[in-house]
C-alpha cells in the first residue's frame, strides 16, 4: 500500500524546487523584496528584512520553505500522481 501523505510530500518538494530554482537565478534586491513580500502575506509590517534573512542562502530557503508549505495547502494526492 502506498502512503497518500508520502506522495504529497513528495509532490510538495518537487513544486517547491522548481520555486528554488527559479528564484536562484534572481538579484539580491529581488530575492530581498519577495521575502518582504512573503513576509506582508502572512501578517508581519516590517519594512525591512530580520537578521535571520540576511544572506541569500536565508533568503532561498525561506522562499523555498514558504513554497512547500503553501503547495501543501493546496495541493492533493490526486494531483500529485
Amino acid at each position: 500500500m502506498i502512503n497518500p501523505v508520502t506522495n504529497v510530500i513528495r509532490c510538495n518538494l518537487e513544486k517547491a524546487k522548481e520555486v528554488a530554482m527559479k528564484w536562484e537565478k534572481a538579484s539580491g534586491n529581488e530575492l530581498s523584496a519577495y521575502c518582504l513580500e512573503i513576509l506582508k502575506e502572512i501578517g508581519c509590517t516590517d519594512t525591512q528584512l530580520p537578521n535571520n534573512l540576511q544572506t541569500r542562502e536565508q533568503q532561498l530557503n525561506f522562499i523555498t520553505g514558504f513554497a512547500s508549505f503553501a503547495f501543501g495547502e493546496v495541493q492533493n494526492v490526486q494531483s500529485c500522481n
